[in-house]
């Protein structure tokens, strides 16, 4: 997918906003950085809801600087109160956050369900 593309699809379950990424490799710069500019767009509007879930269903590969974006994500959903859940990581990605100690900072669930349903 080239940047001037969708790269993320918003609906909402019960109290949380989901965000699906689209892209199956989040790799070429110019996409993570429009990746990463609707999953911002998207926190910083929220409106009405605590719970942010980024579902990562469709991606089987992530760079370092998708990592990073995460990493502002996160500290842009701490700011505005937000509770930020990451889920449906790859196997092999969720391998590079544990490695990385990424699993410590981020609410990590197997599924959507489980994040939807988690303790804030």
């Amino acid at each position: 997918m080239s940047a001037s593309t969708v790269h993320t699809m918003v609906r909402y379950e019960g109290e949380a906003a989901v965000i699906d990424c689209l892209d199956v490799k989040l790799n070429e710069e110019l996409t993570i950085q429009a990746w990463g500019e609707e999953l911002t767009n998207t926190v910083q509007n929220i409106g009405g809801y605590q719970r942010v879930i980024v579902n990562f269903q469709n991606v089987k590969f992530m760079s370092s600087s998708a990592l990073r974006v995460l990493i502002t994500l996160n500290q842009t959903a701490r700011s505005r109160k937000l509770a930020l859940f990451l889920c449906s990581i790859n196997p092999n990605i969720l391998e590079v956050f544990k490695i990385t100690k990424l699993d410590s900072l981020f609410k990590i669930r197997a599924t959507e369900a489980e994040a939807v349903h988690s303790k804030l």
